[in-house]
């Protein structure tokens, strides 16, 4: 038996220890830790009285475990009304407190008199110590406390499982069942052997009970929850929700937000249509999709609602929908809003004007750059692409250099007018396919500062001058025209620098054709340090590497497909014979539109040269045909030579038409420009 009392006291202790852990200032928690205190030393009362020798200590002993007797009940019966929302009055709270204090002080008369022990004496259960008395007349007020508190408990709980009311019926079903089982075990106990004392073990037992409702406590006492989260219950409402999103209970103005919920049961998960799925879809959403924050309107009344975790601990317990009504903020932030639209409206009719005027500016300046490039690349078809190519190569290495997106497009449109000197030097010494003698290297050296010249006067952008100028500098001082050396040279010369010896290298010229890649690989390192910036050496060197299919090349010079729709084969040949001396491109011929559209879903074209006048679908409805689907470039041909036809031809999405009998040399001309082409900013 000893060890009995022994087990039953530890475990009395490690529910007292764990609740401490625990415990929060709060009524229901006083109670719970004031009837955990009491339990513990009940228990080591009981294990004193089973370990005692002498009579004096076995009767000190009983009077500790008394103590769970005399004031557990009461306890119990203080916390059923806390938890069930009713307040006992105070002059009835020290009424009951006076009568179980005088009931322990007829317990502590044991061994003075005969009140409420007589006739003491030590006996043996077992290898316990047990104290054999019999009953005084005093006694029978203990049974008052054992019973009539009990009585109480069970009727105040039996009230309100039976009212309806925001009250956590599971937590009163616990109770309930806590209260008959300790009456049970009780006098099953007695009827066993009346000198084993059942309640050392009830006291774990409920113990347990009470470490459960405590944890419960934080999510079933609402103005708690709420306090530890926001002082301001009177300006906002709260829903409260546990773990299984289980309803715990609202504040009065989330009630008037949403009366409907005043209908829903405490522990149980909203059920129904209107206000009450609205919250069920807000709680779902909150928890499969993160969403926290919902506008709801009620009438002329707003509201923000934002969804969250209850935390405690640190440890989420639950789920809180919080409501603040947003209605004045909004009326006055609409007031606020019109007053602004109506001004800002006022200012962008003001300066819409100024914007038309900036962005018509900004379009003439990226056209001038547009055809200052081509102008360059017209001398020599060979060469056709070349600005574009240094361009898009000085923007990739500009980007690996960390540079932002403007930086980038600076030194792009530097790229396209970088050699835009060389519309000075004659087309013969551009285009000679041998040597070139020191005297027309000369004038080709001319070229940077006539490009610093032409372009200085751009006051947009000084870079793009200034990469005219330097972009033939070499990083060991042995360039021209300035011979600067190392970072003295410009930064987006250096780049350009590098892009343009690049390109220069893959290119077909009118003397040879591009380099292999490998070549021109070795030739960069040839070049690091001593012609070029090794940092930017070493990044061009990086992208040949990741240019396994060599695609980093002259690719606009890769051959040009274009579709010729005719129904006179004559004219297929006579195009064809046209540019039979241009390898770069192929022609494909079909005699009519529904061909021709045909064509166009099984392969894509450079180039459309549509004829206008065609039986069956002309020209023109074939034109209309292709513009719903494809942007390609279309350039008609057309006999008739008495109408201007260009306006209405554009208007059709033609880019261009020319007239029969074909001009061989106008012919090529079209088709170079509409198959070459530089785009700023792309």
């Amino acid at each position: 038996m000893t060890f009995y009392y022994l087990i039953t006291t530890i475990l009395s202790m490690v529910n007292l220890i764990l609740l401490v852990y625990t415990y929060e200032n709060k009524k229901a928690n006083y109670y719970f830790m004031l009837s955990m205190l009491i339990m513990a030393l009940s228990n080591c009362g009981y294990l004193a009285l089973a370990r005692s020798t002498q009579l004096y200590e076995a009767v000190l002993a009983n009077k500790i475990g008394y103590l769970g007797g005399c004031f557990i009940p009461l306890i119990t019966l203080f916390l059923i009304c806390t938890i069930c929302n009713y307040r006992v009055p105070g002059w009835l709270r020290y009424i009951l407190y006076g009568y179980s204090f005088f009931v322990y002080f007829m317990v502590l008369t044991i061994g003075y008199n005969d009140l409420y022990y007589k006739d003491i004496a030590l006996g043996k259960l077992g290898d316990a110590t047990i104290l054999v008395h019999s009953y005084g007349i005093c006694h029978a007020f203990f049974y008052v406390i054992l019973y009539g508190y009990l009585i109480l408990e069970i009727a105040l709980l039996g009230y309100h499982l039976m009212k309806k009311s925001a009250i956590s019926k599971n937590k009163l079903w616990i109770l309930s069942m806590m209260v008959i089982f300790n009456i049970v075990a009780f006098i099953i106990g007695r009827m066993i052997h009346p000198n084993i004392e059942i309640m050392s073990l009830l006291y774990v037992i409920d113990g347990w009970v009470f470490l459960y409702l405590q944890k419960k406590s934080m999510m079933y006492n609402l103005e708690d929850s709420i306090a530890s989260t926001i002082q301001q219950q009177e300006v906002y409402g709260y829903i409260i929700f546990d773990n299984e999103l289980k309803y715990m209970g609202c504040n009065k103005v989330a009630q008037k937000v949403f009366p409907d919920i005043a209908e829903c049961k405490v522990d149980n998960v909203l059920e129904g249509a209107g206000q009450i799925k609205v919250l069920t879809e807000w709680l779902q959403k909150y928890v499969n999709e993160g969403k926290d924050k919902y506008q709801h309107r009620n009438g002329e009344q707003y509201y923000e609602i934002k969804v969250g975790r209850v935390l405690y601990r640190e440890q989420a317990r639950g789920y809180v929908i919080e409501i603040k009504d947003e209605t004045d903020r909004l009326k006055y932030m609409s007031l606020i809003s019109n007053y602004n639209n109506e001004l800002l409206a006022k200012v962008n009719e003001q300066t819409q004007e100024l914007r038309e005027h900036q962005q018509k500016i900004e379009e003439l300046y990226l056209q001038t750059v547009t055809a200052l490039s081509e102008a360059v690349d017209a001398k020599d078809r060979y060469t056709s692409g070349h600005s574009k190519r240094v361009a898009e190569y000085s923007r990739m290495i500009a980007k690996r250099l960390g540079k932002s997106v403007q930086e980038q497009e600076e030194i792009y449109r530097a790229g396209l007018l970088h050699d835009v000197g060389k519309i000075r030097i004659p087309v013969d010494i551009i285009n000679k396919k041998g040597k070139l003698t020191d005297e027309e290297y000369n004038i080709i050296k001319v070229h940077p500062v006539t490009g610093y010249h032409i372009l200085s006067g751009i006051s947009g952008s000084k870079q793009l001058a200034i990469a005219a100028k330097y972009h033939h500098e070499r990083y060991d001082g042995k360039g021209y025209p300035n011979g600067l050396a190392g970072e003295k040279i410009p930064e987006v010369a250096r780049i350009l620098g590098v892009a343009d010896s690049y390109d220069a290298m893959t290119s077909n010229r009118s003397y040879r054709s591009g380099l292999p890649q490998e070549v021109v690989r070795e030739e960069i390192i040839k070049g690091r340090g001593t012609q070029f910036d090794p940092e930017i050496a070493d990044i061009m060197l990086q992208m040949i590497e990741e240019d396994k299919e060599y695609k980093m090349c002259q690719n606009d010079l890769q051959q040009k497909t274009i579709l010729v729709v005719d129904d006179e084969p004559m004219n297929h040949k006579i195009l064809m014979h046209i540019m039979s001396d241009e390898p770069r491109y192929k022609i494909v011929a079909v005699t009519g539109g529904q061909e021709a559209l045909k064509a166009l879903n099984h392969q894509d074209f450079d180039l459309i040269m549509l004829d206008v006048m065609m039986p069956e679908m002309d020209g023109l409805e074939t034109l209309r045909h292709i513009r719903k689907i494809y942007n390609t470039p279309v350039v008609l041909m057309t006999g008739n030579k008495t109408l201007d036809t260009s306006t209405d031809f554009a208007e059709l999405g033609c880019n261009d038409y020319i007239t029969k009998p074909f001009l061989p040399l106008l012919i090529k001309e079209v088709v170079y420009n509409m198959t070459e082409r530089t785009v700023v900013g792309k």
